[in-house]
Protein backbone atom coordinates (compact mmCIF):
# COMPACT_ATOMS: atom_id res chain seq x y z
CA UNK A 1 0.00 0.00 0.00
CA UNK A 2 1.23 3.49 -0.78
CA UNK A 3 2.57 5.62 2.08
CA UNK A 4 0.23 8.52 1.36
CA UNK A 5 -2.86 6.39 2.02
CA UNK A 6 -3.36 6.74 5.77
CA UNK A 7 -6.70 4.98 6.07
CA UNK A 8 -8.32 1.77 4.98
CA UNK A 9 -9.27 1.68 1.30
CA UNK A 10 -12.63 0.31 2.47
CA UNK A 11 -13.55 3.67 4.09
CA UNK A 12 -16.10 5.36 1.83
CA UNK A 13 -18.11 8.56 2.11
CA UNK A 14 -21.72 8.16 3.30
CA UNK A 15 -24.77 10.06 2.02
CA UNK A 16 -26.04 10.81 5.53
CA UNK A 17 -22.80 12.46 6.70
CA UNK A 18 -23.16 16.16 5.94
CA UNK A 19 -24.03 19.52 7.46
CA UNK A 20 -25.70 22.30 5.46
CA UNK A 21 -25.18 25.90 6.65
CA UNK A 22 -27.12 28.77 5.09
CA UNK A 23 -25.92 32.37 5.43
CA UNK A 24 -28.61 34.99 4.94
CA UNK A 25 -27.93 38.03 2.77
CA UNK A 26 -27.13 41.46 4.18
CA UNK A 27 -30.63 42.66 3.24
CA UNK A 28 -32.13 40.28 5.84
CA UNK A 29 -29.75 40.93 8.72
CA UNK A 30 -31.85 43.79 10.10
CA UNK A 31 -34.91 41.50 10.36
CA UNK A 32 -33.05 38.53 11.89
CA UNK A 33 -33.75 37.68 15.53
CA UNK A 34 -32.29 34.94 17.68
CA UNK A 35 -35.00 34.82 20.34
CA UNK A 36 -38.11 32.77 19.53
CA UNK A 37 -40.31 34.97 21.74
CA UNK A 38 -39.73 37.86 19.29
CA UNK A 39 -41.72 36.00 16.61
CA UNK A 40 -43.29 38.56 14.26
CA UNK A 41 -44.37 38.74 10.62
CA UNK A 42 -41.55 41.12 9.75
CA UNK A 43 -38.80 39.10 11.54
CA UNK A 44 -37.01 35.79 10.93
CA UNK A 45 -35.08 33.39 13.14
CA UNK A 46 -32.33 32.26 10.75
CA UNK A 47 -30.84 29.41 12.82
CA UNK A 48 -34.10 27.44 12.76
CA UNK A 49 -33.41 26.22 9.23
CA UNK A 50 -29.98 24.76 10.08
CA UNK A 51 -31.40 22.03 12.30
CA UNK A 52 -34.11 20.73 10.00
CA UNK A 53 -32.31 20.14 6.68
CA UNK A 54 -32.15 16.43 5.93
CA UNK A 55 -31.08 16.36 2.29
CA UNK A 56 -29.26 18.49 -0.26
CA UNK A 57 -27.42 18.05 -3.54
CA UNK A 58 -23.99 19.03 -4.76
CA UNK A 59 -24.58 19.65 -8.48
CA UNK A 60 -22.55 18.20 -11.30
CA UNK A 61 -19.67 20.30 -12.63
CA UNK A 62 -18.90 20.69 -16.33
CA UNK A 63 -16.48 22.47 -18.61
CA UNK A 64 -17.89 22.33 -22.11
CA UNK A 65 -15.96 21.23 -25.15
CA UNK A 66 -16.14 22.30 -28.75
CA UNK A 67 -15.02 20.73 -31.96
CA UNK A 68 -13.37 21.69 -35.22
CA UNK A 69 -14.01 19.53 -38.24
CA UNK A 70 -11.12 19.00 -40.61
CA UNK A 71 -10.62 16.50 -43.40
CA UNK A 72 -13.33 14.11 -42.27
CA UNK A 73 -12.32 14.17 -38.59
CA UNK A 74 -13.51 16.09 -35.56
CA UNK A 75 -10.91 17.54 -33.23
CA UNK A 76 -12.23 18.24 -29.75
CA UNK A 77 -10.98 21.09 -27.58
CA UNK A 78 -11.97 22.70 -24.31
CA UNK A 79 -14.06 25.89 -24.42
CA UNK A 80 -12.51 26.86 -21.05
CA UNK A 81 -15.93 27.94 -19.79
CA UNK A 82 -18.49 26.47 -17.43
CA UNK A 83 -22.19 26.64 -18.20
CA UNK A 84 -24.51 27.86 -15.45
CA UNK A 85 -24.97 25.39 -12.60
CA UNK A 86 -28.31 23.65 -12.16
CA UNK A 87 -30.44 24.88 -9.28
CA UNK A 88 -30.04 22.98 -6.01
CA UNK A 89 -32.95 21.52 -4.05
CA UNK A 90 -32.73 21.32 -0.25
CA UNK A 91 -35.09 19.03 1.70
CA UNK A 92 -36.16 20.08 5.18
CA UNK A 93 -38.75 19.30 7.83
CA UNK A 94 -40.95 22.22 8.88
CA UNK A 95 -40.80 23.00 12.60
CA UNK A 96 -44.03 23.24 14.60
CA UNK A 97 -43.95 27.08 14.63
CA UNK A 98 -43.05 27.37 10.91
CA UNK A 99 -40.00 29.48 11.82
CA UNK A 100 -37.70 27.68 9.37
CA UNK A 101 -40.29 27.90 6.55
CA UNK A 102 -40.66 31.63 7.30
CA UNK A 103 -36.94 32.30 6.70
CA UNK A 104 -37.17 31.26 3.04
CA UNK A 105 -40.63 32.82 2.63
CA UNK A 106 -39.37 36.24 3.79
CA UNK A 107 -36.32 36.03 1.54
CA UNK A 108 -38.53 35.30 -1.47
CA UNK A 109 -40.91 38.04 -0.35
CA UNK A 110 -38.07 40.59 -0.29
CA UNK A 111 -37.14 39.58 -3.84
CA UNK A 112 -40.76 39.90 -4.97
CA UNK A 113 -43.30 41.33 -2.54
CA UNK A 114 -46.40 39.11 -2.22
CA UNK A 115 -48.79 42.08 -2.16
CA UNK A 116 -47.27 44.53 -4.64
CA UNK A 117 -45.19 42.10 -6.77
CA UNK A 118 -42.14 44.38 -6.80
CA UNK A 119 -38.49 44.00 -5.83
CA UNK A 120 -37.33 45.91 -2.78
CA UNK A 121 -40.66 47.44 -1.85
CA UNK A 122 -39.26 49.38 1.13
CA UNK A 123 -36.02 50.82 -0.32
CA UNK A 124 -36.68 51.51 -3.98
CA UNK A 125 -34.25 54.30 -4.90
CA UNK A 126 -32.00 53.31 -7.79
CA UNK A 127 -30.98 49.84 -8.85
CA UNK A 128 -27.30 48.98 -9.22
CA UNK A 129 -25.18 45.83 -9.03
CA UNK A 130 -24.07 46.33 -5.43
CA UNK A 131 -27.69 46.50 -4.33
CA UNK A 132 -28.47 43.12 -5.93
CA UNK A 133 -25.52 41.56 -4.04
CA UNK A 134 -27.21 42.59 -0.78
CA UNK A 135 -29.92 40.04 -1.56
CA UNK A 136 -27.59 37.16 -2.37
CA UNK A 137 -26.69 34.76 0.40
CA UNK A 138 -24.17 31.98 0.71
CA UNK A 139 -24.22 28.37 1.82
CA UNK A 140 -21.68 25.77 2.81
CA UNK A 141 -22.15 22.02 2.68
CA UNK A 142 -19.69 20.12 4.88
CA UNK A 143 -18.94 16.49 4.09
CA UNK A 144 -18.28 14.46 7.25
CA UNK A 145 -16.32 11.27 7.79
CA UNK A 146 -17.47 8.31 9.90
CA UNK A 147 -16.44 10.20 13.07
CA UNK A 148 -18.43 13.31 12.05
CA UNK A 149 -15.22 15.22 11.33
CA UNK A 150 -15.40 17.73 8.47
CA UNK A 151 -13.35 16.44 5.54
CA UNK A 152 -14.49 18.67 2.66
CA UNK A 153 -16.64 21.71 2.17
CA UNK A 154 -18.57 23.04 -0.80
CA UNK A 155 -19.04 26.84 -0.76
CA UNK A 156 -21.98 28.26 -2.73
CA UNK A 157 -21.79 31.98 -3.54
CA UNK A 158 -24.37 34.31 -5.06
CA UNK A 159 -27.19 32.21 -3.66
CA UNK A 160 -30.82 33.20 -4.30
CA UNK A 161 -33.92 31.19 -3.40
CA UNK A 162 -36.09 30.54 -6.45
CA UNK A 163 -38.84 28.36 -4.98
CA UNK A 164 -40.34 27.10 -1.75
CA UNK A 165 -41.97 23.67 -1.93
CA UNK A 166 -45.59 22.81 -1.33
CA UNK A 167 -47.12 21.58 1.93
CA UNK A 168 -49.33 18.50 1.67
CA UNK A 169 -51.81 18.42 4.55
CA UNK A 170 -53.74 15.17 4.98
CA UNK A 171 -56.15 13.98 7.71
CA UNK A 172 -55.07 10.37 7.10
CA UNK A 173 -51.44 10.75 8.05
CA UNK A 174 -49.71 12.19 11.10
CA UNK A 175 -46.21 12.40 9.58
CA UNK A 176 -43.91 15.40 9.91
CA UNK A 177 -44.30 18.01 7.18
CA UNK A 178 -41.40 17.77 4.77
CA UNK A 179 -40.90 20.25 1.98
CA UNK A 180 -38.12 21.75 -0.13
CA UNK A 181 -36.62 25.00 -1.20
CA UNK A 182 -34.64 25.50 -4.37
CA UNK A 183 -31.85 27.98 -4.88
CA UNK A 184 -29.76 29.23 -7.75
CA UNK A 185 -26.16 30.28 -7.28
CA UNK A 186 -23.25 31.69 -9.27
CA UNK A 187 -20.16 29.98 -7.92
CA UNK A 188 -19.31 26.63 -6.34
CA UNK A 189 -15.91 26.11 -4.67
CA UNK A 190 -14.95 22.75 -3.13
CA UNK A 191 -12.19 22.82 -0.49
CA UNK A 192 -10.43 19.86 1.18
CA UNK A 193 -10.25 20.22 4.97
Amino acid sequence: MKEYIQQSVLNKAKKDKFVFVLTLPDAMKDIAYSLPENRQDDRVIPDTLQFSVYGAVVPSVRVDSGEIRYSGHAVKFSTHSRPAYDNVTVNFTIDNRFNNYWVIWKWLDILNDDKDAVFMKQKRVGLDESMFKQYQGAATMYALDEYNKQTMKFDYEGLLPVSLGNIDYNYRTADNIDTTFEFSFSKLTPILL
